[in-house]
């Protein structure tokens, strides 16, 4: 697409679309099209631009430019058909800055710098396009020379067979200064893609001569000389930036796979941004992109003119990481590949792969370099031969015989020699291993190094004559000499026996000023001793070398008179003596070789999760270097492999902020480590996700498994019905892309377990109530995960806060079971709260078919309750109440008084009583006592009734009796039991009671004691229990329901953002859009996190921006209303999620010179009660409370106002938060005021408490626990 065929409101489109990355067409309308007429104008462009594949259209008609659009604006700023983007209107607090910095500068022509930073995706995206060479004429010599090797190196990945350079064309227009450059790209295309034949002298020769010809030394060694070649003419550690290297690094490869991931991580490291594409290749060498065989074989079934060698090259080297032996590579055995092996090279590059694809193949290379590796058979058998016969050239007379023994043909156990290096000392152990038939290595025996050279020199290679050589016999400490070899041993292990690598360096010397002159301080100084090692991984040493001369020069440099200009010349010249010597000076007129820069380290928390306990560590961290202690430990750091270069910490800095991470942490131990486990562990790890978006950066150990945190909200099952039982199948959600079988997490847990290891690498931690609720269902379920009809209804009740998915026949009992009984009005008015709570959930109960056991403490009316459940199934026939004969008066009055439409039936003349029992009818009630049941069996049984009461219903608790008997045997449609202490002695009486209330749900008498017979004395057996009988047993006691409660006003106060706020919000909200949209394989995370920053931009700007000079209006708000409170006398609990909003409030409060408490989860145990006891007897106005450390368990009756700085998902938490002041003892109205920033995700909140208040209680704690609301409907939270 050309950019001058457009028109200036479509380059208008364009611009704005970049400044926006993403906009709707309402918005696009509202800025570009505001002052014209609606119309087909901005339809019509949009269009256009579309057809042209310049823009396209994402979900929820939102418009973004595509990297064609882009270049054809970038084109077309240059030209001056379209103006420049006003760039100042990208806000650079949220990181779009960075995103546009590549189309800016590329926009601003021969001006333009590559930035810092940027994202190389969206650069390769750009330059993906066919028309992206158009950017070499007008840019600057940096831009040019970044695209022409970015062009050079694709023309190579293609490699075309071609009569000239393919870019030679295009290059006319680079800068004179590139001229060199051009024509070494230029000869490593005419090399690798030209004719075989053709002589041409690459910007690498000695790349070229290694494969061209053979060498005497081993490849590995050779490839390694030709690097060293180009660094020394490049200049010290550079790499080439070519093609080329791709070869010399897969050579490398089959070389020496070690030696050549090493290289692959140093090269990679050294690019950065600088060579986008060939970092990105590097990344896909290293993955399983290019790994796979999957794919190969239909590229290898091409056409020869059809193949991209370049690729091709990538892909056998990243399949070649496997090895030979891997099923990756012996895939390729099964291929017929003749066609590719046989044909003729058209070019060098060609030859390459065929030789690298023979070798994959078990075959021998034909060309040089690679055609060393592999030789024929029988030279292989000569060679060998010839090995076995070699002794070293310090053997004695014995190793001699040693040698004939191994040529005997005699098969030994494989021997091997080992060295394993201590840090303390440093000290040096030699130990000979077996290998096992099953080729693992002993844990080997000890050797005396000084018995090497004769008793054991068979089993001495190179590498092991090399360090021998250099050890005394008498060993008291190692020499120096020692040191190199030892380094450069492929077989060195730490005491633990894991594989070292040892990077020797020199200390730092530095000079000081001192009041007396000067002093040389050696960094570490444990190095004065001569040789320190410093563990920076278990897998990596850092050996500090002090030189030898230094070390005799030591004593005279610790004090250093004041010098004249001639004796620091002396100095200078002899430190710089000193061979291989970093030293740096902070004394005016020296100057040393090294260069010492800030400390680069970020505050960090490490996490490590071993043997059942979680380490938390306070630590700096910068790069791929190993993290360090935070405050401790050495104050000077070495800046990786570059010598000469080095770090200052800043030891008392880390310390403060250790200090600021402290606080953050829900830990509330002093120190930097802490070992956790238990809920201390779990509250850490589901405070992650906080921790993150507050700007903690955290991270796991390297060879820690990750500690996951697993709620009952993660719990999903699915429910079927089979004949006379249902069959359950479970699930917990890890995360959106893995799911466990629920029979997986069954298998492991056992009672008091909290952890469940999932795999090597990830454990997961189970939260008390998902482990209460998989313990309960698992006692539920039989072996095949089955459930009878009669313990359906507790389930679902368990399932209550659990995603459960089912049949139809499981549906339809949800959907009945969720149905609650109306009662009408006028049958509750004389009834207390309680009371009229207690009514529907025994109609409720009623109506699905089950019976209720009424268990309210004594003179809370229990009688009253039963009468208006009677009343309202007076119509579906008679009900039959059976009371102790000394309450048959109370319970006659009461139907007086309560019920009179009801007709009370008691059998005055003994020969009436079959008569009337059999005449009962719709409206009445048969009231009969205890005693007389054994007359009336007959009669009782012989018909059914709506409704059955036992008043005082433990008269019925044992259930041996002929009275329990015969009420079990009645028929009756509904069944009520009232009893203030339905269990005196034992649980049988429970299973008597419920046998009359729900026949069959507790099994037989001895199911019941089998299964629950030890819930008097065992917590998760009575957790049980209770789950199974607790939906049908209601209790309350007195001290719960008869203490009323003074009035509770509730107000949402709204507040306006400042317009700094607003446009702050909305750029927010804008780059928060385009980031969920553009991550749907995340999003659920990327629309949380992005809700979260929303929530903390109403409360201050400045939680998202520290450097925020202006004011909060929430906070002011919060402040003024604060005044007035404390001017009325008032008491006040204010609370927030975001600890840091409460420290920005408490700064405000103490200018203020305000008494306050205050407690967070960071607060101890001792202080969190003395704040507690402080507000409730001394009249501290305030106490800032943070919402999970104090929104429940608390009584707080002294206040009567609440104030909730921010809303909180779920309602009910804030409700409990704001119970804290009412609840029993408060004698005041409580004033629970709510701060909502107008046209903010808060309102939205807010409307969802209303709205969808079922699923805003899905809405728990914390990220990973919302489950109520889908994707759809969070991302609708963030829509203006």
């Amino acid at each position: 697409m050309s950019a001058f065929t457009l028109s200036s409101d479509c380059h208008a489109l364009l611009s704005e679309l970049q400044l926006q990355r993403a906009a709707s067409t309402r918005y696009l309308q509202d800025t570009l099209y505001a002052q014209r007429s609606p119309g087909q104008a901005l339809t019509d462009a949009l269009n256009q631009l579309q057809q042209q594949g310049l823009i396209r259209l994402r979900n929820e008609q939102q418009w973004s430019l595509t990297a064609e659009g882009t270049l054809t604006l970038i084109l077309a700023v240059r030209s001056g058909a379209c103006p420049m983007p006003d760039w100042t209107r990208v806000p650079s607090v949220t990181g779009q800055e960075m995103a546009q910095g590549v189309v800016r500068e590329l926009c601003l022509g021969e001006a333009g710098q590559i930035p810092a930073y940027y994202q190389s995706a969206d650069l390769l995206s750009l330059l993906d396009q066919p028309d992206a060479h158009r950017l070499l004429p007008g840019s600057s010599p940096a831009w040019q020379q970044l695209l022409l090797e970015h062009f050079a190196l694709q023309t190579l990945l293609d490699a075309e067979p071609e009569a000239h350079w393919p870019l030679a064309s295009v290059t006319a227009a680079c800068a004179p200064a590139l001229a060199s450059r051009l024509e070494a790209l230029a000869s490593e295309w005419e090399w690798l893609c030209g004719p075989l034949t053709g002589e041409v002298t690459t910007h690498w020769p000695s790349l070229q001569q290694l494969a061209a010809r053979e060498d005497e030394q081993t490849l590995a060694e050779r490839l390694q000389r030709a690097l060293g070649q180009w660094q020394v003419q490049e200049g010290a550690g550079s790499w080439p930036r070519m093609f080329s290297a791709l070869l010399w690094l897969g050579w490398l490869q089959q070389a020496d796979p070690v030696l050549a991931s090493e290289q692959r991580k140093k090269w990679q490291r050294s690019l950065g941004n600088h060579f986008p594409l060939l970092s990105d290749l590097l990344g896909q060498w290293a993955g399983d992109r290019h790994g796979q065989a999957i794919g190969l074989f239909d590229t290898l079934q091409l056409p020869l003119e059809e193949l991209h060698w370049g690729y091709l090259w990538l892909d056998l080297c990243a399949l070649a990481r496997h090895g030979e032996q891997s099923p990756q590579v012996a895939i390729l055995h099964k291929w017929d590949l003749s066609h590719v092996l046989e044909a003729e090279p058209r070019h060098r590059l060609m030859a390459f792969c065929q030789d690298l694809l023979r070798l994959l193949l078990g075959e021998g290379a034909e060309r040089p370099p690679l055609q060393q590796l592999r030789a024929a058979p029988a030279l292989d058998a000569i060679s060998d031969a010839e090995d076995e016969d070699k002794t070293p050239a310090s053997a004695s007379w014995l190793n001699w015989l040693q040698g004939l023994g191994r040529s005997s043909g005699v098969r030994k156990a494989q021997e091997r020699l080992v060295w394993l290096l201590h840090a303390e000392g440093p000290e040096l152990e030699c130990k000979i291993q077996k290998q096992s038939t099953k080729g693992e290595w002993t844990a080997g025996r000890r050797v005396d190094p000084a018995l090497l050279s004769t008793q054991y020199a068979a089993l001495l290679d190179e590498a092991d004559w090399a360090l021998v050589r250099t050890l005394p016999r008498g060993m008291s400490k190692l020499p120096r000499d020692a040191w190199a070899p030892l380094a450069s041993h492929p077989r060195l292990f730490n005491a633990k026996g894991q594989k070292l690598q040892l990077a020797i360096s020199a200390p730092l010397l530095q000079v000081v000023a001192t009041e007396q002159g000067m002093s040389a301080v050696l960094s570490p100084a444990a190095a004065a001793r001569g040789a320190h090692i410093v563990p920076l991984a278990q897998d990596l040493w850092q050996l500090i070398l002090t030189p030898q001369a230094l070390l005799d020069r030591l004593p005279a440099l610790e004090s250093i008179p004041l010098l004249p200009a001639d004796g620091l010349a002396e100095l200078q010249r002899t430190l710089d003596a000193i061979p291989e010597l970093p030293w740096h000076s902070q004394v005016e007129g020296l100057s040393g070789n090294a260069e010492l820069a800030p400390w680069p380290g970020v505050p960090s928390v490490q996490l490590d999760w071993q043997d059942g306990q979680l380490l938390v560590q306070l630590v700096t961290r910068e790069g791929e270097l190993p993290p360090l202690p935070l405050g401790k430990g050495e104050a000077i750091v070495r800046q990786g492999v570059r010598d000469y270069h080095y770090w200052q910490r800043d030891l008392a800095a880390e310390k403060a902020e250790a200090q600021l991470l402290r606080n953050q942490l829900p830990i509330g131990l002093p120190g930097n480590e802490w070992k956790l486990d238990g809920e201390q562990a779990l509250t850490l790890v589901n405070a992650l996700p906080e921790l993150v978006d507050a700007g903690v950066v955290v991270h796991w150990h390297q060879d820690s498994a990750r500690l996951k945190s697993l709620d009952e909200a993660a719990l999903s099952l699915r429910i079927e019905r089979r004949q006379d039982w249902f069959q359950v199948e479970g699930a917990l959600a890890l995360d959106e892309h893995q799911i466990l079988d629920l029979r997986l997490i069954l298998r492991q847990l056992t009672p008091g377990q909290r952890t469940v290891q999932l795999d090597e690498k990830t454990s997961l931690m189970l939260s008390d109530k998902l482990v209460e609720r998989l313990t309960m269902l698992g006692a539920m379920l039989d072996t095949e995960q089955r459930i009878n009809n009669k313990l359906a209804y507790p389930l679902a009740r368990l399932l209550s806060a659990v995603t459960t998915a089912g049949d139809d026949a499981w549906h339809s009992l949800q959907q009945e079971w969720q149905q609650e009984v109306e009662c009408a009005p006028e049958l509750l008015t004389a009834l207390r709260d309680y009371q009229k709570e207690g009514v529907r959930w025994m109609a409720t109960l009623a109506h699905h078919g089950f019976g209720a056991c009424l268990a309210d403490d004594m003179g809370l009316g229990k009688t009253l309750q039963a009468l208006m459940v009677l009343r309202m199934r007076q119509h579906l026939g008679p009900a039959l109440v059976v009371v102790p004969k000394s309450v048959v008066t109370n319970w006659q009055e009461e139907v007086t008084r309560f019920a009179p439409e009801l007709e009370v039936v008691v059998f005055e003349n003994p020969a009436e009583r079959e008569t009337l029992i059999q005449e009962a009818k719709a409206g009445q009630i048969i009231l009969v006592n205890y005693g007389m049941l054994g007359s009336l069996a007959q009669s009782l049984k012989s018909r059914r009734w709506a409704s059955m009461v036992l008043d005082e219903a433990q008269q019925i608790k044992n259930a041996g009796t002929q009275r329990a008997k015969l009420l079990f045997q009645l028929e009756g449609d509904f069944r009520l039991a009232l009893s203030g202490t339905p269990i005196e002695n034992h649980l049988g009486e429970l299973w008597s009671l419920f046998t009359f209330i729900n026949p069959g749900l507790l099994g037989s008498l001895g199911e019941f004691k089998r299964r629950f017979g030890k819930a008097v004395k065992d917590p998760q057996h009575m957790a049980l229990l209770r789950a199974v009988i607790s939906p049908f047993i209601l209790r309350r006691l007195k001290q719960q329901v008869l203490t009323e409660l003074p009035d509770k006003t509730e107000i949402i106060h709204h507040i306006s953002l400042s317009p700094e706020e607003r446009q702050l919000y909305e750029a927010t909200r804008r780059e928060v859009v385009q980031q969920v949209q553009s991550a749907d394989g995340r999003a659920l995370m990327h629309v949380l996190s992005g809700l979260t920053r929303l929530r903390r931009l109403c409360c201050s700007p400045e939680l998202v921006m520290p450097e925020w000079s202006q004011t909060s209006s929430k906070l002011d708000e919060a402040m003024a209303l604060l005044d007035e409170a404390i001017d009325g006398g008032h008491r006040v609990l204010v609370f927030s999620q975001f600890v840091d909003l409460l420290s920005l409030l408490r700064a405000r409060i103490e200018q203020r010179q305000w008494d306050y408490c205050y407690l967070d989860g960071g607060c101890s145990a001792k202080s969190r009660q003395e704040s507690i006891l402080r507000f409730r007897h001394d009249p501290v106005p305030l106490f800032l409370i943070s919402l999970k450390a104090g929104g429940t368990g608390l009584n707080l009756t002294q206040a009567d106002t609440v104030l909730h700085l921010d809303p909180w998902w779920n309602p009910a938490v804030e409700d409990q938060a704001s119970d804290r002041a009412h609840r029993m003892g408060q004698t005041q109205p409580v004033t629970v005021y709510r701060l909502v920033c107008e046209q903010t995700v808060e309102e939205k909140i807010v409307a969802l408490h209303d709205e969808k208040r079922a699923l805003a209680d899905g809405l728990l704690s914390g990220q990973s626990e919302v489950r109520g609301l889908d994707v759809e409907s969070l991302r609708a939270l963030l829509m203006s």
